[in-house]
């Protein structure tokens, strides 16, 4: 696909591993009040960094790692682009659920259509925590919260705010990419999903 600039509006990869496989969740922020910078770039990635240290790997399995934060400018094409390190395993001890399920939890606008909604596919779910396809409201209470910490124009981050990204409408490409800001976070459903492409031998 082409370049389609996003303008404004920074893209902070969470990178992790389970089993061998890589994982990733994507989150988007738009700036207010100036354009990115590599400076404000890293302050962003910086504190998803620390947020998914602090608020989401502790619920998430020791079997999964998380390693790498990206923070990518997505206004230009050759826009800055920020690595951060920081590698420590999940907080919750014992089995973990196969690599291929995933918790779902959607990030909302409050829009309707899907070009006004998100969702992150986490990785890593404690067997504790699941009950056959059902996820444990014990677990689901601080995951939701967690995210929803990231909510609020500068409330996260100073000049930034938590938003979804579309990038078609109909169909169709759209010129630019369209950010919508986020009012709340949470699971739709409490089953668990299916993410293939985390399988063995289906990733890097």
């Amino acid at each position: 696909m082409p370049f389609q600039a996003v303008p404004n509006v920074a893209q902070v990869t969470i990178n992790g591993r389970l089993d061998g496989q890589l994982t990733i969740n994507d989150l988007y922020f738009e700036i207010s009040g100036g354009g990115i910078t590599p400076v404000n770039l890293l302050t962003l990635t910086t504190a998803v960094a620390n947020w998914c240290d602090v608020n989401l790997r502790p619920n998430l399995s020791t079997s999964w790692e998380q390693s790498r934060f990206v923070g990518r400018d997505l206004g230009v094409q050759n826009g800055a682009v920020i690595d951060v390190l920081q590698s420590a395993a999940g907080g919750e001890a014992g089995e973990c659920a196969p690599n291929n399920v995933a918790a779902c939890i959607s990030i909302k606008s409050g829009l309707a259509g899907r070009s006004f909604r998100g969702r992150n596919y986490l990785p890593g779910i404690p067997n504790s925590m699941v009950v056959q396809n059902t996820l444990d409201l014990d677990w689901m209470t601080p995951v939701t919260a967690a995210y929803n910490l990231l909510v609020g124009a500068g409330t996260f981050t100073p000049g930034w705010q938590f938003v979804v990204v579309s990038r078609q409408t109909a169909s169709a490409l759209r010129p630019t990419g369209v950010a919508t800001p986020v009012v709340t976070c949470g699971f739709t459903t409490p089953y668990v999903r299916s993410m293939r492409s985390r399988s063995i031998g289906n990733g890097a």
